[in-house]
């Protein structure tokens, strides 16, 4: 028997591909020019989605997309402090299996 796909809008994690479910996702925002954990999904304006996991979040710090996620061009100023916010730090190392 398969189960069926969740209900609700997917999204693709901007630091691996995958697709999942946007309540399975982070949601990454710009506010004040910095870019900050949205977990609420209420900030304005035009969002990125990462996994729950502190590796995809080590990846996207790491790799050149987090130039223009927001199809604007930051810089580094843009992620200070990033990878130290509760919402982060606080995120597992992997994935939980189920």
């Amino acid at each position: 028997m398969t189960q069926a796909a969740p209900a609700g809008p997917w999204r693709t994690c901007r630091a691996c591909g995958q697709k999942k479910p946007q309540a399975e996702l982070l949601r990454l925002a710009l506010a004040g020019g910095l870019v900050v954990p949205d977990p609420g999904r209420r900030l304005p304006g035009r969002g990125a989605y990462i996994c729950r996991q502190r590796r995809c979040a080590r990846r996207l710090l790491a790799g050149r997309a987090k130039k223009r996620i927001f199809r604007v061009t930051l810089g580094e100023e843009a992620w200070a402090g990033f990878d130290t916010r509760p919402e982060i730090s606080s995120l597992p190392a992997q994935a939980a299996t189920s």
